[in-house]
């Protein structure tokens, strides 16, 4: 099972997922930007189509829609590091993750799951905390614990468009 913090499923319009995720993530909601569509996908340059935070990943996005398949989404599933906290606490957090008291926040909340927080050399602390956190929602997953935030919802691939925590 793969967890990953990039959008699957590209319905041309708002994701229900995504405004859910907004909803559960109150203060930390700018986190979660629109899914792209798939015609964005196809532009080269940035004119300003979308956000520079989407823009900036829009590769890893052309890269996962070629390559997933509704049989694939059995195994790979579309998560998000900042839903999976709020899960984790029971309400959106309090600080942004950049911060001291935002990686406070998140160690604590990790803690009882996997212990102390090692540092990875080459890696953004924030980052190593987000995957921590995608890993605590591959432990739902796999457990049938997990919530699934979004109404039923496809693109026209027959690829669900959900987020999962």
């Amino acid at each position: 099972m793969i967890v990953i913090d990039i959008p699957i499923g590209l319905p041309g319009g708002a994701r229900a997922c995504d405004l859910e995720a907004r909803v559960l993530l109150g203060p930390r909601r700018s986190s979660i930007f629109p899914a792209p569509s798939r015609r964005l996908l196809d532009e080269r340059e940035y004119a300003g189509q979308c956000s520079l935070q989407l823009w900036n990943i829009l590769d890893k996005v052309r890269e996962v829609d070629r390559l997933m398949s509704p049989a694939l989404q059995r195994r790979v599933y579309e998560g998000h590091p900042e839903t999976s906290f709020a899960l984790l606490a029971g309400a959106p957090l309090r600080w942004k993750k950049k911060t001291a008291l935002g990686a406070a926040e998140r160690r604590a909340l990790l803690a009882p799951h996997f212990g102390e927080i090692p540092r990875v050399p080459g890696a953004a602390m924030d980052d190593v905390l987000d995957a921590h956190a995608l890993l605590w929602s591959a432990h739902r997953i796999a457990g049938g614990k997990a919530q699934v935030l979004g109404a039923p919802q496809r693109d026209r691939r027959g690829l669900r468009c959900h987020i999962t925590g």
